[in-house]
């Protein structure tokens, strides 16, 4: 159910042969110490004027070297301005004490998907809040309508230094206020679904809101992110407790053609049930969402084996030469919706196989693509309609 099936991960493998150059190349720049030759000069101004306007970097700019990076290029500025750009991007070690404060916050708006189908529970996956009432996550994972009125997310599923795992909180998705999707064979493998203010009965902190895990804010602008700057991946990896991976993970490649301005290759460790986790650069924007790893294969078509041998079940798949990641670029999700979103309200739909917009809903995703400060969580919301739905009811539901 949450696989990709194989027409979809042959796509990525292909994109991920395309990029290797690409790849490559921005690792030994990375390596060489090249931050600034591994991107154009277009995506490195574009990161500099974000980076500018971020209060939260200023301290590690001094006021000098703020005014001779506003004034022109980056890479026109003296090398010890240059340095410090790179020092704020993250190429060094040192990281301010906000980083681990920020994440702290970013990871409640993290959860694990129970995908279900037909009674039962067919996969796992990780989905992030994005608006109040908004979760985003991929179209393998939440497949159809169907799907997302059997499954739910849980918040707050994470092991302690002690090893306790304390009572989480699980919440029904609402289709019927918001489920607009784009294929993972062919399209761009995301679904944006409604979720419950409230939990369910048998959650085990059954007087939690939905509120109180807050949301992250979408931009569609570019400059999140260069290539050779680290990203940040909060999952739930085959359905564990929450995870962050943070170490030698990299942006590597994003100009390839065949990625067609709309992916993202880079380095994390990922495993089944990562599907649809948010990627963050050093701020704590979201930058993309992940979707995919591939395999390393021969020229036969066949999976290689850390080393370079033929892999086998046996081996088991941490065993596997995993290629390389890939992700939905958010800057290209956003325009995705946008451009849905305003041909539905303009066409006056609110009910497809592929995209459900309540009038509430519209709310949720017009405050998604324009965040507003202090919105939170509708308190109070109306019983699931599922007339709303073009479809059998879930229970009602029969094999295809």
């Amino acid at each position: 159910m949450n696989d990709l099936i194989n027409s979809a991960l042959m796509a990525v493998y292909d994109r991920l042969v395309a990029s290797e150059r690409e790849r490559n190349k921005t690792r030994n720049d990375v390596r060489l110490g090249r931050l600034l030759e591994a991107d154009t000069p277009e995506r490195i101004e574009k990161r500099k004027m974000r980076l500018l306007a971020d209060t939260s970097t200023a301290p590690a700019l001094t006021k000098a070297d703020r005014e001779i990076l506003a004034s022109g290029p980056v890479l026109n500025a003296p090398p010890d301005t240059q340095r410090a750009f790179e020092s704020t991007i993250g190429t060094y070690d040192g990281l301010p004490c906000w980083f681990l404060l920020k994440g702290w916050e970013a990871r409640r708006t993290v959860g694990r998907i129970y995908v279900r189908s037909r009674g039962i529970r067919v996969g796992w996956g990780t989905g992030f809040l994005v608006a109040p009432n908004l979760l985003l996550t991929n179209q393998h994972v939440i497949s159809s309508l169907q799907v997302a009125q059997e499954s739910w997310v849980e918040f707050d599923y994470e092991e302690s230094f002690g090893g306790i795992i304390h009572p989480t909180a699980l919440f029904n998705f609402r289709p019927d206020l918001v489920y607009i999707s784009s294929p993972a064979d062919g399209g761009l493998d995301y679904a944006l679904i409604g979720v419950e203010s409230t939990p369910r009965p048998e959650s085990g902190r059954p007087t939690s809101v939905l509120t109180e895990f807050g949301y992250n804010f979408l931009f569609s602008e570019e400059g999140k992110l260069i290539k050779g700057e680290s990203i940040n991946a909060l999952h739930h990896p085959e359905g564990q407790p929450r995870q962050v991976s943070m170490r030698n993970n990299r942006l590597l490649a994003l100009e390839e053609p065949a990625l067609n301005n709309t992916w993202m290759h880079y380095e994390t460790d990922t495993l089944e049930g990562s599907s649809g986790s948010p990627l963050f650069n050093n701020q704590w924007e979201v930058v993309g969402v992940h979707h995919a790893a591939a395999e390393k294969r021969d020229e036969n078509g066949n999976i290689l084996a850390l080393g370079g041998g033929l892999w086998e079940e046996a081996m088991g798949k941490k065993m596997k030469w995993w290629y390389a990641n890939e992700g939905l670029r958010i800057s290209y999700f956003m325009k995705d919706v946008e451009r849905r979103f305003v041909a539905a309200t303009a066409a006056n739909v609110t009910s497809t196989p592929n995209c459900v917009i309540s009038s509430l809903g519209r709310t949720f995703v017009e405050m998604m693509l324009r965040p507003v400060i202090g919105a939170t969580a509708h308190p109070d919301l109306p019983p699931p309609m599922d007339d709303m739905l073009p479809l059998t009811s879930a229970r009602e539901s029969r094999p295809e």
